[in-house]
C-alpha cells in the first residue's frame, strides 16, 4: 500500500514537472516571437527616413575603389582509405 502510494506521488511530481516546463518554453517561444515581430515592425517601420540616411552617408564619404573577389578555393583531393602498399622484400640468397 505505501509502495503504491509512493510511485502515484513520484509520478504525479514528475507529470507536473514535465507541464510546469511546457508552460515556460511557451511563454518564453512567444515572447520570444514577439521580440522578433517588433523588431521586424521597426526595422520596416520608416524605410524612406532609412534610404535617405544612407544616401547621404554615400553623397558625404568619397567612394573606394571595389575590393576585387578571390578566386574559390579549389576542392581538396579525397584521400584514400586504404595506406599505399608496401613494396614486398626480396630473398636474399
Amino acid at each position: 500500500m505505501v509502495k503504491g502510494i509512493i510511485i502515484a506521488v513520484i509520478f504525479l511530481g514528475l507529470g507536473c514537472t514535465f507541464f510546469l516546463q511546457k508552460q515556460h518554453e511557451r511563454k518564453e517561444a512567444l515572447a520570444l516571437r514577439k521580440r522578433q515581430e517588433e523588431a521586424f515592425a521597426k526595422a520596416h517601420a520608416t524605410p524612406a527616413a532609412a534610404n535617405s540616411t544612407l544616401k547621404d552617408v554615400r553623397e558625404s564619404k568619397p567612394m573606394l575603389a571595389p575590393t576585387p573577389m578571390l578566386a574559390p578555393t579549389p576542392k581538396p583531393k579525397a584521400t584514400p582509405m586504404l595506406p599505399k602498399p608496401t613494396p614486398v622484400l626480396g630473398r636474399s640468397p
